[in-house]
């Protein structure tokens, strides 16, 4: 029996993170990408933004209200801090979300508030992300519905 697929959509993928999750889920072998957002550049095709795409098939970018979840089983956000909070709110349930953003990596609002001098637009999802620092929550990070990812995506040296 082979091994299923997960029908990922990369939130934000015209900009530089989130086309790097492009790059990286074109390449696994589990992958399949199945929506990409851009507002600023729905309806182009990724490889009119980066021609480097130009071989690979992928879904041309839509705006991030337009996605049909149905089937999506997992959403990678690329949108700025601050951003993604609101786009993340809307995702439905059963998608499983890796943010790259700073939006969720703090668990308690006013803290949030302290930090980034704004109010957090999700506080009811504060509280079920998990840190994705595998070394600390490598199990709470395996059943996540969110998961905050502090990685760089490309070594600092």
């Amino acid at each position: 029996m082979g091994v299923s697929q997960i029908n990922v959509a990369i939130i934000g993928a015209s900009g530089y993170t989130g086309a790097d999750a492009v790059r990286l889920l074109a390449a696994h072998p589990r992958a399949r990408i199945a929506a990409l957002t851009g507002n600023a550049h729905a309806g182009r095709e990724l490889a009119e933004i980066y021609p480097q795409f130009a071989d690979i098939d992928v879904p041309t970018l839509a705006r991030a209200e337009d996605v049909d979840w149905t089937g999506i089983d997992a959403a990678i956000c690329g949108l700025p801090h601050s951003t993604a909070q609101d786009v993340i709110a809307r995702i439905p349930a059963h998608v499983r979300i890796i943010d790259m953003s700073a939006d969720f990596r703090l668990r308690d609002a006013e803290v949030y508030n302290e930090w980034y001098g704004r109010t957090h637009d999700a506080p009811d999802l504060l509280a079920d992300a998990v840190y994705g620092l595998t070394e600390h929550y490598r199990a709470q990070i395996a059943s996540a519905r969110l998961v905050a990812c502090p990685v760089a995506i490309r070594p600092r040296h």
